[in-house]
């Protein structure tokens, strides 16, 4: 907090911030000054005038929203003389406005209107002419309608598009009384608008108003606004949900809670009807005779204790497993791995970490102690140096990226480094386009930049790193051949970038990566994150504000999925299961002999499907997963399936892998949740229930107790969400002073160990999470794929996310909002390439790999590098996983998605 000066605004004495927002801090002081173009998110535009105040000094009046405060400041607010101004501006402003209002909407200018007594006409001094002046209608965009007619040139809009949202899509067309708000050149469809919905939020008039159910909403008559977490990536975003007649009929940004501030992206604020699709699973289902009929809760359960038991009693734990789910809450997947372990008695349980961020959790542990990211999203708006690897964030993390991109207008340098152009890269002072599966030289070869021009931290290596100065000669030594001429030749970036961005990075105050799927999804995954550690380290960018190391989740809950103990290898809080003292703390807190529990590692979830496959693996209880587009080598995986003795689906949706199953249970969705989800950056986030669920479906910790109970097992008697937070927070160290109470308004970041204990922002201040409490340095090797382009597959498919489809788009795909925007599976070839093969864009083509095809619509494209391709993976039409191989990276087992060699056939 800065320095503080005594003001006074209407006679009353305030303190406040000295240079802050006069109007801010009059509002802030329960002074309602009233003002339309003023948003404490965005600069001040003084536009509307209506905060017109009165300053002791100053000649007139002048409007408090572009006025900095001062010691001794006298501030008239309200008088008669300010509030007669007042009403002739709004007075005028109606004269050009459209009055027309549906409750679909919040309207300020109304609510101003009301007050100042000018809802009738009669009383107004100036006449109506906004028909006259012939205001256009923009109604192209999937998400939202223009009406100039309701426009009054606040510049709200424009504002949060650029200081906000970081886009810049909108500006004013024409001048004077005739100018509207225009999206890009010509219309908002024609636009580069992504469907944010930013300005939908901030506009005060209704000028831009959303499409989806605007026929159903009335703002009076809303039954309740719930406040949760969204279910898409791992940002972890606040949201306001208004519910009608039991359904939500609106998802807002929630106001100035952390991690997002109000700010949503394209799903978190238009992605919310899967909830109550036609879709939605509904009553239990047993397979007979090839086909699924309804059945009811008691049939299915006892069906599943029998079979699972049979297993148990012929076959050994050993022939049981279970996939966990990132998209459920930490409640639903604390029970479940309890389950595993306590009915299953054994360790297969796993989720979808370990196809996406598995190796940078595997290398974090190994080298600092903590596999989560070690910053807050907050840090990218101070960093000096901003370096994103592997991670498109400005489509998988949008909200993450508005933060990068206000570090990039603070001064930072942006540097990117990904094989495909991704939209960050417009934004960037420096692209590197490394060949796929290179990254490990061009690490090393930064390395060897930053050793040779001395720009090694060696008082931090020294100090917070094993070995010091001794083990870093090891590093130095590998990375001596690794120079910029040897990396180009290897990586294809040329040698005066590769300079460039590792003086750029090693010279910043303040360094923060933000790495990604890119860089963790390959058989060398584990390898290229040592890498990027071993720069950090030799940098000393860790353990320090505003420096780190930042991999962002995938999905909503990867994070605390994996905190809670959905892991082959580790209990709550990544405590190893071979770790007896620990099996013994476990075994008394859940109140079993600690002979029950296993200390040898489970299979991993390739693993678990290679089991099957073989034979090993008898029975599966899979929650909301869908292998059967999300693993690799799907051929392989299907007949793993069909090679099952008995499966348990428990989802929403039938998916690609429900037809599978003997038996399905309905489960619930986020909206009809209560829980906790744990963001990117260690945040325990509140989930809250807002809707009831359709039909018979459970919620998800209730269906596992019962399926335990009937095996004649007991994993633990609760009331209610809360009592099974509290027992996480018994069982993991790091949540020990979290509670479903504390974060009643807003999340606490672990490691929180005590109830006093405030959450920790910046991880490793003062020691690293290892026995030693230093970090170490793991050199290692740039290794060439196994798998090569030949003349028979001569290109290289990378997959990866695109901004409007999710995951398996088994939510986000039953979304109309979201499908207007993409909903159509297609590959990336580059135009030398198209011109070589003689391929045209749009065209159907077949992509055949050593494991199988797929049939797609071509796009031609820059984007690419020659002889790559890259595929969204989220067309269960295109399944990219039909072409992948299940080749596993040594030590985090994790599939190589990204490096894929191919060929392509026109259709």
């Amino acid at each position: 907090m800065g320095k503080q000066v005594s003001i006074k605004i209407d006679g009353r004495t305030i303190t406040a911030e000295k240079g802050s927002n006069l109007l801010a801090v009059a509002r802030a002081n329960g002074i309602d000054i009233p003002g339309l173009c003023y948003h404490e998110k965005l600069s001040p535009t003084g536009a509307c005038r209506l905060c017109l105040c009165k300053i002791e000094g100053m000649r007139g009046m002048v409007a408090s929203c572009a006025v900095r405060v001062k010691e001794g400041m006298e501030v008239t607010a309200f008088d008669e003389e300010i509030e007669q101004a007042r009403k002739f501006l709004l007075d005028y402003l109606l004269s050009e406005h459209n009055e027309g209002y549906d409750a679909s909407y919040e309207d300020e200018f109304r609510e101003l209107k009301i007050k100042y007594g000018l809802d009738d006409p009669s009383t107004r001094q100036f006449s109506s002419i906004w028909k006259e002046l012939g205001y256009p209608v923009d109604d192209t965009s999937p998400i939202l309608t223009y009406d100039a007619s309701k426009c009054i040139k606040c510049f709200r809009c424009i504002k949060a598009c650029d200081e906000v949202q970081g886009k810049n899509v909108l500006s004013f067309a024409n001048r004077g009384l005739t100018s509207y708000i225009i999206a890009g050149f010509d219309n908002w469809k024609g636009s580069e608008c992504d469907g944010c919905g930013e300005c939908i939020q901030l506009c005060p008039t209704g000028a831009i108003v959303e499409k989806p159910h605007r026929q159903e909403i009335n703002l009076e008559k809303i039954d309740r606004k719930v406040i949760t977490t969204c279910p898409y990536c791992g940002v972890g975003c606040q949201l306001e949900l208004l519910v009608s007649n039991g359904r939500i009929v609106r998802s807002n940004g929630a106001k100035s809670l952390p991690p997002n501030d109000g700010r949503l992206c394209v799903k978190g604020r238009f992605g919310y009807d899967f909830v109550h699709s036609d879709d939605r699973l509904t009553t239990p289902l047993i397979k007979r005779n090839g086909k699924f009929e309804q059945v009811s809760w008691d049939e299915a359960l006892d069906l599943i204790a029998e079979k699972f038991s049979g297993i148990l009693a012929e076959h050994g734990s050993d022939a049981l497993a279970g996939y966990s789910s990132a998209k459920c809450t930490n409640e639903d997947n604390y029970l479940f791995q309890k389950f595993i372990r306590l009915v299953f008695g054994n360790n297969n349980v796993d989720y979808c970490t370990r196809l996406c961020h598995a190796s940078t959790v595997v290398a974090m542990l190994r080298s600092i102690g903590d596999g989560a990211g070690s910053n807050s999203i907050e840090d990218y708006v101070t960093a000096d140096c901003i370096l994103v690897t592997g991670n498109n964030m400005i489509d998988t993390h949008p909200v993450t990226a508005t933060f990068a991109k206000q570090g990039k207008k603070n001064g930072a340098r942006l540097v990117v480094i990904d094989p495909k152009w991704t939209p960050l890269v417009i934004h960037a002072d420096l692209w590197l386009q490394p060949a796929l599966g290179t990254d490990v030289a061009l690490l090393n070869g930064m390395m060897h930049v930053i050793i040779r021009q001395g720009l090694v931290n060696e008082e931090f290596l020294e100090n917070r790193v094993e070995g010091g100065m001794e083990s870093f000669r090891e590093l130095k030594l590998l990375t001596d051949k690794y120079t910029p001429e040897k990396t180009q030749e290897i990586t294809r970036v040329p040698a005066g970038d590769i300079i460039k961005a590792a003086v750029w990075f090693a010279e910043a105050k303040r360094s923060i990566v933000a790495t990604g799927m890119g860089l963790s999804q390959q058989v060398t995954g584990t390898n290229n994150v040592f890498s990027l550690l071993n720069m950090l380290l030799i940098t000393g960018h860790l353990g320090k504000e505003g420096s780190g190391i930042n991999p962002p989740r995938g999905q909503n809950n990867v994070q605390g999925a994996s905190d809670v103990g959905t892991s082959p290898f580790t209990y709550p809080g990544y405590i190893p299961v071979d770790d007896d003292a620990n099996r013994k703390r476990v075994a008394e807190i859940w109140g079993v002999p600690y002979e029950s529990l296993s200390g040898e590692k489970g299979l991993t979830t390739v693993e678990i499907m290679q089991a099957a496959h073989s034979g090993k693996i008898k029975g599966m209880y899979i929650m909301g997963e869908n292998p059967m587009l999300t693993d690799p080598n799907l051929n392989h995986a299907e007949e793993a399936f069909n090679n099952l003795d008995f499966l348990v689906i428990q989802d929403i949706f039938h998916t690609e892998t429900t037809p599978f199953a003997d038996v399905i249970l309905p489960a619930t969705a986020f909206a009809e949740k209560n829980g906790t989800f744990v963001n990117s950056d260690r945040r325990v986030l509140r989930v809250r229930k807002a809707v009831e669920p359709p039909g018979e479906a459970r919620q998800d910790w209730e269906i596992i107790l019962e399926i335990a109970r009937r095996m004649g097992k007991s994993i633990g008697d609760y009331a209610d969400e809360a009592g099974i937070f509290d027992e996480i927070a018994a069982a993991t160290p790091m949540m020990a002073g979290i509670s479903h109470a504390r974060i009643e308004e807003k999340g606490i970041q672990w490691p929180c160990f005590t109830k006093e204990h405030p959450g920790t922002p910046t991880m490793f201040l003062e020691r690293f999470n290892t026995p030693s409490g230093k970090a170490k340095l793991n050199p290692v090797e740039y290794i060439e794929q196994k798998e090569q382009p030949d003349d028979e597959y001569p290109f290289i498919l990378n997959s990866g996310r695109i901004l409007y489809q999710y995951h398996t788009a088994t939510m986000s795909r039953r979304n109309k909002s979201l499908n207007d925007f993409a909903n159509e599976a297609y590959v990336l070839m580059h135009p030398d390439d198209a011109g070589k093969f003689d391929f045209t864009e749009g065209s159907g083509v077949r992509l055949t790999s050593r494991r199988g095809e797929l049939s797609t619509i071509l796009r031609i494209s820059s984007e690419v590098s020659p002889g790559e391709l890259f595929m969204p993976f989220h067309y269960s039409e295109s399944a990219v996983n039909r072409l992948t191989r299940d080749e596993l990276d040594p030590h985090s087992k994790i599939p190589a998605f990204k490096y894929t060699a191919c060929r392509v056939e026109s259709l």
